[in-house]
């Protein structure tokens, strides 16, 4: 395993997605990363794959006791979108063809809530909400979000990393916005003089 599997957010996305498969198969519903917040355009592009689950990564709450070791949560979304075309009820309670939005996210709360990985951490459900897509209408689609965390712990030394020497044996290119090339920054900091 390397370092930068150790990565909290890094190790925590494919647990997650390997928990949401065991009720959600590939045939019919699409998993995909998302931001927290789609734009319209994002959302017209994941709207043809419902039934969607996405998932966002919302950021991170340190505990207070943390010391050498940062610990806390992690703060999951999962946004869930159907598309049913035979009625207003059939979006929420489903049909024969779709499961139904009250059904996805009944299965998501359960499924995601107090779910333990050896080693990892832990996930627990914090809020559940039913949204709309504003700038977008149809009305054969329902959508709901579940807010989650999942507790993890790290330090320095899940990297390895103890002096410049380690850093730079990792052989990470840094390319940052107007820099000439991958590595090469322009702007320089200057310290305060006294």
């Amino acid at each position: 395993m390397t370092s930068f599997e150790l990565a909290p957010i890094r190790r925590q996305e494919p647990l997650i997605r390997g928990r949401l498969r065991m009720v959600f198969p590939e045939h019919p519903f699409t998993i995909d990363r998302v931001p927290q917040n789609l734009s319209v355009g994002e959302f017209r592009r994941v709207v043809r794959m419902t039934p969607f689950l996405g998932l966002a990564w919302a950021g991170m709450k340190p505990d207070d006791s943390s010391g050498r070791q940062l610990k806390g949560d992690m703060q999951w979304r999962l946004i869930l979108i159907n598309r049913v075309s035979s009625g207003l009820e059939a979006r929420f309670k489903g049909d024969k063809q779709d499961i139904g939005m009250d059904a996805m996210t009944d299965v998501g709360m359960a499924i995601l809530h107090g779910a333990s990985f050896q080693g990892v951490g832990t996930t627990t459900v914090t809020q559940v909400s039913s949204l709309i897509a504003e700038g977008y209408a149809d009305d054969d689609i329902a959508i709901s979000q579940i807010d989650f965390t999942f507790s993890f712990v790290t330090s320095p030394a899940d990297f390895s990393i103890t002096s410049q020497e380690l850093f730079e044996a990792l052989d990470i290119t840094w390319s940052v916005n107007g820099s000439a090339g991958p590595g090469d920054i322009n702007d320089s900091i200057q310290p305060p003089q006294e």
